[in-house]
C-alpha cells in the first residue's frame, strides 16, 4: 500500500513538472531557446547524467543538443532512420519494457555504446508532424516507472507544438527583420544595379549560403541572364537560353526545394517569372525549409520592385533612344540640306550605329562604303558573300535578309519606293545585336536613302531629257545653233567638244509579244544598261531616238574597248531579257560639233549591217565594215535604193508573196561564190533544191547568174541593202 502510494505521489509529481514545463516551452520565441529549457528541465528534475534533444530531418537522425559529460551522441547518433526501429519516431521506449527491440535497432546498438544502464525516450510529434525524439539516460540503474510513459508520450506532443509555435515565431521575427531591412536598403527610386546588390547580399547572410545571384529574364532574346552583381562562386554562365517548352527547374537546380546544397527561388510578378534568385553553399551544407521560406519571402517582397527598377530603366534607356535618334535625323537632315553625297551621308550614319555599311544600287553595284577598322580584314569576305547571295537580295521587298560571315551578322534591308527597290543597304553588326536604337535608326536611314536616291533619279531625268532636248539637234545635217548646244552642254556637265564616239543600238525579238510588252522590255534592259555603264564608265552620254538607243562616249585610246563595252551590254541584256538580241553600230570619230551627225549614221549603218549579217546579235565598227565603207560614202540614201529595187526588187516582191525565201536563197549563193554544195549546206536544204530555185532566180531577174558582173552588181546591191534600212515596201 506504501509504495502504491509513493508511485502516485510521484507520478503525480511528474505529470505536475511536464505541466509547467509545457506551460513555459510556449513563451519562447526560438527552437534554440525551447529545446536549452527542456534539456535544463529533464536534468535538474531526474538527476540524470544524459539528456539529448535527436532531430529528424530529411529522413536521418540529427543530435541537435545535449546535456551531459563523456557522451559522444553528436557522432554515435547520426543515423539513418531505416536502420532504426519503426516505433523509434512515434512511440515512447523504455529500456527494461521495450529490450528485445535491441538486435534489430541501430539506435538501441548507439545508446548502448554510451554506457547508459537506464534510459527511455519521449517522441516530438503531433498529428501532423514529427520533430525527432528526447532522450534521457542514467550510468546507474534506474528503476523507471512503466505508468509514466503516457504522460512522457503526451509532454512529447505538447514539446512538438511549442517547436511548431517557436519556429512560426522565428519565420515572423526574420520577416520583420527582412523587411525593416529592405525597407532601410531598397528605396522607391533604387536603380535595379542596387536592388540586386541587397537582394544577394541579404539572401547569403540570411541562408549562410556562400554564393548568391539573380538571373533576370530577357523575353527578347528568350534567355536568363546573369546580372551584376553576385556574391561568391555561383557556378553558373552568364546567359542561359531557354526553351519554352520546358520549366524552370529545366535549368536552375532545386526550384523551391530545399534539403540540397543549392536552392532556387522564382520572382514572380502576376504569376509571371521575371527572374530568379539562386544560392549555393558551395558543398558545405544544405538548406532547409527555413531558408526556402525566407528567399520566398524575399522574392515576394523585391520581385515588384525589381520589375518597376527594370521598367523605369527601360523607359528611360527609350527616352534617350529617342534623344539619340533625334539627334541623328537632325544630323543627317543637315547632311541632305547641304547637299552632301551617298559616300557622306553612308560615313555619318556608320559613325551614328558604328557599325560597317554597304551601300549597293537596285542593280548590285556598290556604290560606296565604309568599313569599321576591326572588320577591314573581314571586307573581302563579306562582299564575296554578298555577290554570292545577289540573287536572294535582289528579291527582297518587305522583308530583311540576314547573312552570317565568320559569326558576323550582316543585315541586308531594302531601300523602296513604294514596292519598287531602289537600293541595298547592308550592315554588318560585328559583335554585337541588332538592338532597338540600331532598329530605329536604321529604319530611318533607309527612308534618307531612298529620298536621296529619288532625288538623283530626278535630276538624271531631268539631265537626260535636256540632253536629248539638244542631243538630237547634234544628229541633224545642219546644226542651226551650235553655241546654244555647247552652253547646254556646259549646263550637264558635258565637254561636247572632247572627242567623242556615237554607239547606236537597238533590239529585235523572234517572239510574238504585242508592241507594248516588247516596248516594256526594252526599257527594263535599257534602264539597267544605263546603271551598269554609268558605273564603270565615266562621262558617258545616253540618249534614245525613236528604236535607236544612243551611246556617246569619250573616244578610247585602249584596245579591245569596244569589245569590253559589248560584252557588258550583252550580259545586262541577257540577264534581264534573254528573249531580245542585241545589235550594236559603232560610229566614227568626233573632232568637232559637225561630226557628231556623221558619226550616228555611221553608227546606224554599221548596225544595219549587224542586223542583216548576223541574226543572233553582235557589234560592227563602221571603220573595220571594207567595202560597206566605201559604198557609204560614194552612195545616197536615193541612189541606193533605187539599185536595190533595180537588181533585187523583182526577188523581194516574189519572196513575201509566195512565201519562198528566194531573196536569202541568192544572197547564200554570191557569199558561197557560186558553189552549190556549200550553199546548200548553209541553207540546210538539198543541191537539187537549189539548183532548181537558181534557175527560177535567173528566170526572175532575167540575168545570167555565171556572168562575174552580174554577180558583182548583185552582190553590191545585197551590201547596200545591210548598210541601208529600208523596207521592203520601198524596193518593190
Amino acid at each position: 500500500m506504501e509504495l502504491t502510494q509513493k508511485r502516485e505521489k510521484l507520478m503525480k509529481k511528474i505529470d505536475n513538472h511536464l505541466r509547467t514545463m509545457a506551460r513555459h516551452l510556449v513563451t519562447f520565441d526560438t527552437i534554440e531557446e525551447t529545446l536549452d529549457y527542456l534539456l535544463e528541465g529533464f536534468y535538474k528534475e531526474y538527476a540524470c547524467d544524459l539528456v539529448g534533444v535527436v532531430l529528424y530531418e530529411k529522413g536521418r537522425l540529427v543530435p541537435k543538443v545535449w546535456k551531459g559529460e563523456q557522451f559522444t551522441i553528436d557522432q554515435t547518433l547520426h543515423l539513418d532512420v531505416r536502420d532504426c526501429s519503426p516505433k523509434l519516431l512515434k512511440n515512447a521506449i523504455w529500456w527494461q519494457k521495450d529490450k528485445r527491440e535491441e538486435t534489430n535497432c541501430a539506435f538501441h546498438a548507439a545508446i548502448k555504446n554510451e554506457n547508459l544502464s537506464t534510459w527511455f525516450t519521449v517522441p516530438l510529434h503531433n498529428l501532423n508532424e514529427s520533430f525527432g525524439l528526447c532522450v534521457i539516460g542514467f550510468r546507474e540503474f534506474i528503476p523507471l516507472i512503466i505508468e509514466a510513459e503516457q504522460i512522457f508520450t503526451e509532454f512529447g506532443h505538447d514539446v512538438a507544438s511549442s517547436l511548431i509555435l517557436a519556429r512560426e515565431k522565428e519565420s515572423q521575427k526574420r520577416k520583420m527583420k527582412g523587411i525593416e531591412w529592405i525597407k532601410e536598403n531598397i528605396l522607391p527610386n533604387s536603380s535595379i544595379e542596387h536592388i540586386i546588390e541587397k537582394v544577394v547580399e541579404r539572401a547569403c547572410k540570411g541562408t549562410q549560403a556562400s554564393g548568391a545571384c539573380v538571373y533576370l529574364y530577357d523575353e527578347e532574346n528568350t534567355c536568363f541572364d546573369l546580372h551584376t552583381p553576385w556574391y561568391g562562386a555561383v557556378g553558373h554562365p552568364n546567359k542561359i537560353k531557354i526553351n519554352s517548352n520546358k520549366s524552370l527547374d529545366s535549368y536552375f537546380p532545386f526550384v523551391d526545394v530545399s534539403g540540397g546544397s543549392e536552392l532556387t527561388v522564382p520572382l514572380l510578378v502576376n504569376l509571371k517569372a521575371i527572374g530568379v534568385i539562386y544560392v549555393t553553399s558551395g558543398g558545405q551544407g544544405n538548406f532547409t525549409e527555413e531558408d526556402l521560406e525566407f528567399l520566398k519571402f524575399v522574392s515576394d517582397f523585391v520581385s515588384m520592385q525589381i520589375e518597376n527598377a527594370r521598367l523605369y530603366k527601360f523607359e528611360y534607356e527609350s527616352k534617350n533612344s529617342l534623344e539619340t535618334i533625334l539627334e541623328h535625323q537632325q544630323e543627317l537632315v543637315k547632311k541632305t540640306v547641304k547637299g552632301a553625297d551617298l559616300v557622306e551621308i553612308t560615313n555619318t550614319i556608320s559613325a551614328m550605329i558604328d557599325s560597317t555599311v554597304f551601300l549597293y544600287d537596285r542593280f548590285m553595284n556598290l556604290i560606296t562604303s565604309k568599313v569599321k577598322g576591326e572588320e577591314r580584314h573581314l571586307q573581302n569576305e563579306y562582299q564575296q558573300e554578298i555577290k554570292r547571295m545577289k540573287n536572294e537580295i535582289t528579291k527582297l521587298r518587305a522583308e530583311d535578309l540576314t547573312i552570317t560571315v565568320n559569326d558576323t551578322d550582316l543585315h541586308v534591308l531594302p531601300i523602296l519606293q513604294g514596292n519598287q527597290a531602289l537600293g541595298y543597304m547592308i550592315v554588318s553588326l560585328y559583335q554585337k545585336k541588332m538592338h532597338r536604337l540600331i532598329r530605329l535608326t536604321i529604319d530611318y536611314v533607309l527612308n534618307v536613302y531612298a529620298i536621296e536616291f529619288i532625288k538623283q533619279k530626278l535630276v538624271l531625268d531631268t539631265k537626260e531629257q535636256i540632253q536629248e532636248g539638244f542631243i538630237n539637234q547634234l544628229f541633224t545635217e545642219t546644226i542651226e545653233n551650235p553655241e546654244k548646244i555647247i552652253q547646254y552642254a556646259t549646263l550637264t556637265n558635258w565637254d561636247i567638244l572632247e572627242p567623242h564616239t556615237v554607239v547606236v543600238f537597238s533590239y529585235l525579238t523572234e517572239d510574238d509579244d504585242n508592241i507594248v510588252l516588247i516596248e516594256a522590255k526594252k526599257s527594263r534592259v535599257w534602264e539597267q544598261i544605263k546603271s551598269e555603264l554609268s558605273f564603270h564608265y565615266k562621262n558617258i552620254i545616253f540618249s534614245r531616238k525613236g528604236d535607236d538607243f544612243i551611246i556617246i562616249v569619250q573616244t578610247p585610246n585602249e584596245q579591245n574597248f569596244w569589245q569590253r563595252l559589248y560584252a557588258s551590254m550583252s550580259e545586262v541584256t541577257n540577264k534581264v531579257e534573254p528573249t531580245l538580241n542585241l545589235y550594236v553600230g559603232i560610229g566614227g570619230n568626233i573632232s568637232k560639233l559637225e561630226d557628231y551627225y556623221d558619226s550616228y549614221m555611221k553608227a546606224s549603218k554599221a548596225k544595219n549591217v549587224i542586223i542583216n549579217r548576223n541574226p543572233n546579235g553582235g557589234y560592227a565598227i563602221y571603220d573595220n565594215l571594207g567595202a560597206y565603207t566605201i559604198l557609204s560614202n560614194t552612195s545616197d540614201a536615193q541612189s541606193a535604193r533605187l539599185f536595190i529595187k533595180k537588181n533585187l526588187g523583182t526577188l523581194i516582191q516574189y519572196s513575201e508573196k509566195n512565201n519562198v525565201d528566194l531573196f536569202g536563197t541568192l544572197k547564200a549563193f554570191l557569199l558561197h561564190n557560186g558553189n552549190v554544195r556549200e550553199a546548200s549546206n548553209a541553207l540546210f536544204i538539198h543541191r537539187s533544191t537549189l539548183e532548181y530555185r537558181i534557175d527560177r532566180i535567173a528566170e526572175l531577174l532575167n540575168v545570167d547568174l555565171n556572168d562575174a558582173d552580174v554577180r558583182f552588181e548583185l552582190l553590191m546591191a545585197y551590201k547596200l541593202y545591210n548598210l541601208f534600212d529600208f523596207t521592203s515596201s520601198e524596193l518593190m
